[in-house]
C-alpha cells in the first residue's frame, strides 16, 4: 500500500443499474452546502433532533452500472494504486452479475473494500447472503427506500473505517517488519553466539589437546588454568598448580633481574619471548621456550596472561652435542690440512736451513784459516813494540795472509752472514704464520687484522701453490680491522687456497705446462669487508655448482678430498660470522669465491643457488 492511501480515503465506487440511484447518491454524499442545511445542522444540535445535513466531507463517486463494469472499475483503481473506499451495490442490476456475485469477484481483487448492497427485496435473506458470501464485517445491507442521513453515516463511518484499517495493516506490517528484522538479528546473533560457542569449544579443546603447555594466568600471575601438556612437562598436576605463581617453577638458573625484565615487558602489554631453565616437581631441571601474551579485556585492560610453553631440553642437549661435534670436525680438518702441509712446511723451512747451515760451516773454515793470520800478526805487532822486526818476519806475514787468500774471505764472509740473516728470518716468518695459522683463538669475536691473518695462512700454504701458481696479493692498506674468529677465518681461507692451488694443478700437469695465477684481494664496500680469491684453474662443472657447499661433497679424486673443506668454511662464514660466501666460475677460465665479513655486525645475504641459477650467475 503506497504512502497516499494512508491519507483519508472519500473514493466510493456506486454499482447499480438504476440511474436515478446514482443521482440520489451523489445529491446526499456531493452535494453544496447551502445555508438552509447549514442552519437545520444547528438546529438538530440545538433540540437534539435526530437529523444530519449532508456532508461537510467532499467524497469522490464514480458510477458502473452492472456488475462487471464496477469490478472493472476496482481492478483499475487497484492497478492505479487509487483503490475505493467503500461500494454500495444494488442487489439486482439484470441481466447482469447480481449484488452478490459481484461483491465475490470484487473481493477477489480488493478484499479490503467495505460493501453496503442496497435491495428492495425480500427474497434474498442475509443468512442466504452470508452463505454465499461468508460472514464478513465488510458487508452491510441497506433496504431501500434509504434514508439520507443513513446514507451518510454509512458513507463516513465506512470510509473511516476502511482508513483505519490500512493505518492497522501499515502499522502491523511496520511490526512485522521490524519483527522479522530483529528475528532476523537474532537468528544472526544466535548463530554468531552458536559459532562463538563452538569456536570456544574448539579452542578450548585444542589447548587442552595441544602438545605444547599452556598457561593462563590473572593479571597478578597467579595460574587459572593448565593443559595437560604442562602437568606432563612439570610433573605438576593442575590441582597443585592452580592458584599458585608460576615462581613454583624457579630453578635457581636465573637471577631476579631476569624475573624482573619479563615481569615488567608483560605488564606494560608487550610479548616476551625467551628461553628459561625451569625445575620439575621431580627437582630435574628443564628448559623451556617460552611466549607470554598479555591478554585485554572490553576496556583494554591487561586481564590475563597466557604462556605457550615448549619443552626443549632435548634439542638444547642436541644442539650442545652438534656444537661439540662441529668443533670437533673442524679440529680434525684442521689438523687434517696441517697434516697435509706438514712435508711442505719441513720443506719451506729445510731450504733456508740448509745454506744457513752451509754459510755457518763457510764462516767456521774462514776463522780458522784466519786463525795463523792473526796469529802472525800478533807476533809482527809485539816485534814492532821492540824495534826487533826483521826481514824474514815480515816475509813471513806476507806469505801468510796470502795462504789466508785474505781478500777473499773479506768480500764472501759478509755476504755469508747476510745470507744466514735472511735464511733466519724466512725461518721465523714460516714458525710465526704456522704459529699464527693454528692458534686456535678465543670462542668470541676478535677484531682482527685480515691481510695479515691472509698473509699468514698464504705463507703456510705456499709449498701447497708455487710449484702450480703465482700468488698476487692486493691487499686494501686502509682496510679496518674486522670482528672475526681469527682460527676459524684462516681455515676458510686455508681451505679456499688449497682448492684454488688443485684446479689450476689439474690444467696446468703441476706446472709441467706453466703456471696459473692465484690473486687475492681485500677492499670494503659500505659496511662490508669483501676477500675475493680468483683462481685460473678449470672452474666449477655445472652440475656441480649447486651441491659444492655440502658436507662431503667433493669434485676431487679418492683420497685428493673430503668433502668438509668448503661445508666448513660456508658454516663458519654464514652462521658463526653472519656473512656470506659465494662463487663465481666458468668452466676452462677459473673460478673467484667471494667472502662478505659485516663490520657493524649486519648480516650479509647469502644466496642459495640452483642448478640453473648458479650456472647463469656463473657465467
Amino acid at each position: 500500500m503506497s504512502d497516499a492511501s494512508l491519507e483519508k480515503n472519500r473514493r466510493i465506487l456506486v454499482i447499480d443499474d438504476n440511474r436515478k440511484i446514482h443521482e440520489d447518491f451523489r445529491k446526499i454524499l456531493v452535494a453544496p452546502r447551502t445555508a438552509s442545511t447549514a442552519l437545520a445542522d444547528m438546529e438538530a444540535v440545538l433540540f437534539e433532533e435526530n437529523k444530519l445535513s449532508r456532508q461537510a466531507t467532499e467524497y469522490e463517486i464514480d458510477s458502473a452500472y452492472q456488475g462487471e463494469e464496477g469490478f472493472a472499475l476496482v481492478e483499475q483503481s487497484r492497478q492505479g494504486h487509487r483503490p475505493y473506499a467503500m461500494a454500495f451495490v444494488d442487489m439486482r442490476m439484470p441481466p447482469g452479475w447480481d449484488g452478490v456475485e459481484t461483491v465475490q469477484r470484487i473481493w477477489g481483487v480488493d478484499p479490503d473494500l467495505q460493501v453496503v448492497i442496497c435491495t428492495a427485496y425480500s427474497d434474498c435473506s442475509w443468512d442466504d447472503m452470508m452463505e454465499k458470501v461468508g460472514q464478513s464485517d465488510r458487508l452491510l445491507i441497506l433496504k431501500k427506500p434509504f434514508d439520507s442521513v443513513e446514507v451518510a453515516q454509512l458513507a463516513h463511518t465506512l470510509t473511516e473505517k476502511w482508513s483505519l484499517l490500512q493505518q492497522t495493516k501499515t502499522t502491523l506490517g511496520q511490526l512485522e517488519d521490524q519483527v522479522e528484522k530483529r528475528t532476523r538479528e537474532l537468528t544472526i546473533e544466535i548463530e554468531e553466539r552458536r559459532r562463538a560457542d563452538e569456536q570456544v569449544l574448539i579452542q578450548a579443546k585444542a589447548m587442552a589437546a595441544a602438545a605444547n603447555g599452556i598457561v593462563i594466568a590473572g593479571r597478578d600471575g597467579v595460574i587459572n588454568w593448565v593443559n595437560p601438556a604442562f602437568t606432563a612437562m612439570t610433573g605438576y598436576t593442575a590441582e597443585e598448580v592452580i592458584g599458585q605463581n608460576p615462581r613454583l617453577l624457579k630453578s635457581g638458573q636465573h637471577d631476579e633481574a631476569f624475573y624482573q625484565g619479563l615481569w615488567e615487558t608483560v605488564l606494560a602489554g608487550k610479548v616476551w619471548r625467551g628461553e628459561i631453565v625451569n625445575r620439575r616437581k621431580d627437582g630435574s631441571l628443564y628448559t623451556e621456550e617460552m611466549t607470554i601474551t598479555p591478554v585485554r579485556d572490553a576496556v583494554g585492560e591487561i586481564a590475563r596472561f597466557i604462556a605457550i610453553k615448549q619443552d626443549i631440553t632435548e634439542r638444547k642437549q642436541a644442539e650442545q652435542t652438534r656444537v661439540v661435534l662441529e668443533v670437533q670436525l673442524r679440529h680434525a680438518q684442521k689438523l687434517e690440512a696441517i697434516g697435509q702441509l706438514a712435508a711442505g712446511i719441513a720443506h719451506e723451512i729445510n731450504t733456508p736451513t740448509q745454506f744457513i747451515g752451509d754459510n755457518l760451516r763457510f764462516v767456521q773454515d774462514s776463522v780458522r784459516d784466519m786463525g795463523p793470520v792473526l796469529e802472525q800478526h800478533r807476533r809482527l805487532l809485539a816485534a814492532a813494540r821492540q824495534n826487533a822486526v826483521t826481514e824474514q818476519m815480515v816475509s813471513e806475514s806476507e806469505s801468510t795472509v796470502s795462504a789466508a787468500d785474505l781478500d777473499y774471505l773479506l768480500a764472501e764472509v759478509p755476504k755469508a752472514v747476510e745470507q744466514s740473516l735472511d735464511g733466519v728470518r724466512r725461518v721465523s716468518k714460516i714458525v710465526q704464520a704456522m704459529k699464527e695459522f693454528s692458534h686456535p683463538g678465543s670462542e668470541s669475536m676478535t677484531a682482527v687484522d685480515l691481510n695479515r691473518a691472509i698473509e699468514s695462512t698464504i705463507t703456510v700454504a705456499r709449498n701447497e701453490w708455487k710449484y702450480v701458481a703465482d700468488m698476487v696479493t692486493e691487499f686494501d692498506p686502509e682496510l679496518p680491522r674486522v670482528p672475526c674468529l681469527p682460527g676459524e677465518f684462516n681455515q676458510v681461507i686455508l681451505n679456499v687456497l688449497i682448492n684454488a692451488a688443485h684446479a689450476i694443478s689439474d690444467v696446468t700437469n703441476r706446472g709441467e705446462k706453466g703456471k696459473g695465477q692465484i690473486t687475492v684481494t681485500t677492499r670494503q664496500v659500505d659496511d662490508w669487508v669483501e676477500v675475493r680469491i680468483r683462481d685460473t684453474g678449470t672452474g666449477i662443472p655445472e652440475a656441480a655448482r649447486s651441491k659444492i657447499f655440502e658436507p662431503f661433497f667433493t669434485t676431487k679424486a679418492v683420497g685428493k678430498g673430503t668433502g668438509q673443506g668448503l661445508a666448513i668454511a660456508r658454516s663458519v662464514i654464514v652462521d658463526k660470522h653472519r656473512g656470506s660466501i659465494d662463487f663465481e666460475t666458468e668452466m676452462g677460465r677459473g673460478t673467484t669465491f667471494i667472502i662478505r665479513l659485516p663490520l657493524a655486525g649486519q648480516p650479509a645475504a647469502n644466496k642459495e643457488y640452483t642448478d640453473e641459477e648458479a650456472n647463469l650467475v656463473c657465467r
